[in-house]
């Protein structure tokens, strides 16, 4: 019965899949690509064999801007020899092109060379497909991975955030970064809390930018945002930054009396970090607003040693 099933098989695709490595050969137009049938299903959970990239999610979908390497997870009692590997694109005008092919334990494609040769979806997406075949106990077993890669462009991830405090400790810098694919360019933009301004930035360093920003509030939440568009469509990334001195360490009137005792100066900012004015008493502070502030507590030389935010007392 196994081999009745497997004769089946080699029929319906001996007119599609031949052995040749000639990388620009057309297969058959009547090999389009299309969802597999629960017989074709059962067919190949049936052969024990079944098609796996770590890197690709169970529903298929990867990026044309990436290489995906591929391997066979072998759930038979027996061994595979003679393995060959086909990956293969549907081209715009119909029927297939030979993309690579391997005789390998591990497979790798390549990234989509000359992409308008192929026959995008209305999702901007090219179909693909592999297929393995092996003898297994004698006989040949095949099975095959539908792949659909994506033309849009994708973030793919950031590095940890390097934060650096300045000299008065009212603000920071950031600086870290992105891997992305699928542009030449990242667009970068900051907001803070309270600010309605988002001041954007274009990194022109393809696949891996450096992204440096300073002048952030350090008593503010603040927004990152990451953006990479083409011709197909875009990918975006919000990052939050959390202040560096919550709310709960807003100082008020009467319990900042201790921290001024080696006060001699005392320099004020908005709560946006932008210079006010210095005093060197602290009974001066009951002249400002009920606002937030932003206190920097100097010594007899003029050096910070402290920083806090300060709000008047009702």
């Amino acid at each position: 019965m196994k081999t009745r099933i497997i004769m089946l098989l080699l029929i319906s695709l001996s007119c599609t899949l031949f052995a040749q490595k000639n990388d620009t050969e057309l297969l058959s137009i009547n090999n389009q690509f299309s969802e597999m049938s629960p017989t074709r299903r059962e067919i190949q959970e049936q052969s024990g064999l079944k098609i796996v990239c770590e890197r690709i999610e169970e529903d298929g979908f990867a990026s044309a801007y990436e290489s995906y390497s591929f391997s066979i997870e072998n759930n038979t009692v027996h061994s595979i020899s003679e393995p060959q590997w086909t990956y293969t694109l549907l081209l715009k005008g119909g029927g297939e092109s030979i993309i690579a092919t391997s005789p390998n334990d591990i497979f790798t494609i390549p990234v989509v060379e000359n992409k308008d040769e192929y026959d995008i979806d209305a999702d901007h997406c090219i179909s693909g497909r592999i297929v393995f075949r092996g003898i297994i106990d004698g006989e040949e077993s095949i099975v095959s991975y539908n792949i659909m890669l994506d033309l849009k462009p994708h973030i793919i991830s950031y590095s940890e955030i390097i934060k650096t405090v300045n000299e008065t400790n009212t603000a920071y810098s950031i600086d870290f970064t992105v891997r992305y694919v699928g542009s030449d360019f990242l667009r970068v933009g900051v907001r803070e809390e309270y600010s309605p301004s988002l001041i954007m930035q274009t990194i022109e360093e393809p696949f891996v930018a450096h992204v440096y920003r300073s002048s952030i509030n350090a008593f503010n939440y603040a927004w990152v945002w990451l953006h990479v568009y083409n011709e197909y469509g875009e990918d975006e990334i919000t990052i939050t930054l959390k202040n560096l001195i919550g709310d709960s360490d807003i100082t008020g009137v009467q319990t900042i009396h201790s921290d001024f005792v080696n006060a001699s100066v005392i320099k004020i900012y908005t709560k946006e970090g932008k210079y006010m004015m210095q005093i060197t008493n602290w009974d001066d502070l009951k002249e400002l607003n009920q606002e937030i502030y932003i206190l920097q507590l100097c010594n007899k030389e003029g050096i910070p040693f402290k920083t806090i935010k300060y709000q008047k007392g009702q």
